[in-house]
């Protein structure tokens, strides 16, 4: 669920999407999996300019499943949540 939730909204700010506005809580995101999500991103946007969408789309989902993996699904309680860095 993670690594989907993850790779869906990321894609969705990569392409620009009116829904990408959201904040964590709309995304249905906990903070942790959002602190994953705005390091993707921020990864995927670099990967695009670099070699394209397509490698910038399966760097998504590459980091997404890993990240998550390696998080046990990032499912930390959103209490005192704070913009990622």
């Amino acid at each position: 669920m993670c690594a989907d939730l993850i790779s869906y909204w990321a894609e969705q700010d990569l392409a620009g999407s009116r829904w990408a506005g959201l904040d964590w809580e709309q995304k249905g995101l906990s903070n942790q999996q959002y602190e994953i999500y705005d390091q993707i991103v921020q990864a995927a946007r670099t990967e695009r300019r670099r070699h394209g969408t397509p490698a910038a789309k399966a760097l998504i989902k590459r980091l997404s499943e890993r990240r998550c993996a390696a998080a046990n699904g990032a499912t930390h309680s959103s209490e005192n949540w704070r913009p990622p860095t």
